[in-house]
């Protein structure tokens, strides 16, 4: 789906008729779904922002008192010493690399030390970048951060994002998974130094090839269906099948294992399910868990509420406050755990595992899915 028209959206607010029952890895309190997504991905802590202030929280952290740690710059690789004070289990400081790629190495009372960065990227203009470091696998690894990211469109990117993502995120390889009629009206702006692949991931099944993003009335007459109930479950499933996504999945993930550190992102529209079932299947393959590969798409859904809000608002107003349209929109806006899941469904359902599905449509081999292990999680 186009921007709009690519969106995704999780009003509570306005749409508390309308919420969501999630399984039962998500929210079934008063705290958001998505606060105990955040819980669930983030098992070694978390760093948020505020402004040019950050906070950090980590496993067995000093609780009170001064704590020195480390911040490493991801573009240069060189690690600083910073002292800060904990306080209730939290330490606050100002961004001591504005406008870089930061790693945090984190002191335990261990005498471990944990790595934890900012999962959602501040680069001006995307509102869905973000890294898909610090997941624990079933070996008990965790993937590695500042190495694989998902994003909406870098058409996007503002002046100031543009020079974050182009010259202090380490990026190497960006993949395009849009069609070539979005490429054709939103290039992604060129990168001295970073090489771009258009890997398309197709993602309109062919039940629903009538279906139309161009106008308000084709948007209105589909979504006041049924049909935009079933589009993303059916469409997650589509995605697993299609040949030219095991094409463009072969190209990532053999650019992935040449990679020598250099960063990858891969990004559709506006971040969600084509960019969620490349995310979905890298994952597996590092051996993530489903839940939280799950809890990982749904985030979409946080970190573009301010955009779909306003969309929502403005879609509600074309369509005369007309429920059952706004029902159908919601529905394709929205990050659901039937989305993701009827996509890793289908690929235990016909090939047994993500192994095996790597193996028969992209001749990854079981040598290869160790070499990315070995890259990709620490």
């Amino acid at each position: 789906m186009s921007n709009i028209k690519s969106s995704l959206l999780f009003t509570a607010v306005l749409l508390a008729p309308l919420t969501i029952s999630y399984p039962a890895y998500a929210a079934q309190t008063e705290s958001s779904a998505i606060a105990i997504n955040q819980q669930l991905i983030n098992q070694n802590g978390n760093v948020t922002r505020d402004g040019n202030q950050l906070t950090v929280r980590w496993a067995d952290m000093p609780t009170q008192g001064k704590v020195t740690i480390h911040w490493v710059d991801v573009a240069s690789g060189k690690s600083t010493a910073l002292e800060v004070i904990a306080k209730e289990g939290a330490v606050t400081f100002d961004d001591p690399n504005p406008q870089h790629r930061t790693l945090f190495k984190l002191p335990t009372n261990k005498n471990t030390v944990i790595t934890l960065a900012e999962r959602k990227v501040p680069a001006k203009g995307l509102d869905n970048l973000r890294d898909l470091g610090g997941f624990k696998t079933v070996d008990g690894r965790y993937t590695k951060w500042g190495m694989m990211y998902r994003a909406d469109t870098p058409y996007k990117l503002k002046s100031e994002g543009y020079n974050y993502v182009a010259y202090n995120m380490n990026m190497g390889y960006v993949f395009d998974l849009r069609n070539d009629n979005e490429v054709a009206k939103k290039p992604d702006p060129a990168m001295n130094g970073i090489t771009y692949f258009h890997t398309q991931i197709p993602d309109i099944p062919p039940a629903y090839k009538d279906v139309s993003w161009d106008t308000t009335e084709t948007i209105y007459n589909f979504v006041s269906t049924p049909r935009a109930e079933s589009f993303y479950v059916d469409t997650n499933a589509y995605m697993v099948e299609a040949p030219k996504s095991h094409d463009s999945m072969k190209q990532i993930l053999s650019t992935a294992l040449t990679a020598e550190g250099k960063g990858l992102v891969w990004h559709c529209a506006g971040g969600k399910d084509r960019t969620g079932y490349v995310s979905a299947v890298f994952l597996a393959a590092l051996g993530v868990p489903e839940e939280t590969i799950v809890n990982e798409y749904l985030l979409t859904n946080e970190y573009r509420k301010e955009f779909d809000k306003k969309e929502l608002e403005d879609m509600s107003k074309e369509f005369n406050q007309d429920p059952k349209a706004i029902k159908g929109f919601l529905a394709i806006q929205q990050s659901r755990p039937e989305y993701i899941k009827a996509a890793l469904d289908l690929i235990k359902q016909k090939y047994g595992s993500v192994d095996n599905y790597l193996l028969k449509e992209m001749g990854i081999t079981k040598q290869q899915i160790e070499a990315l292990k070995a890259m990709y999680t620490e």
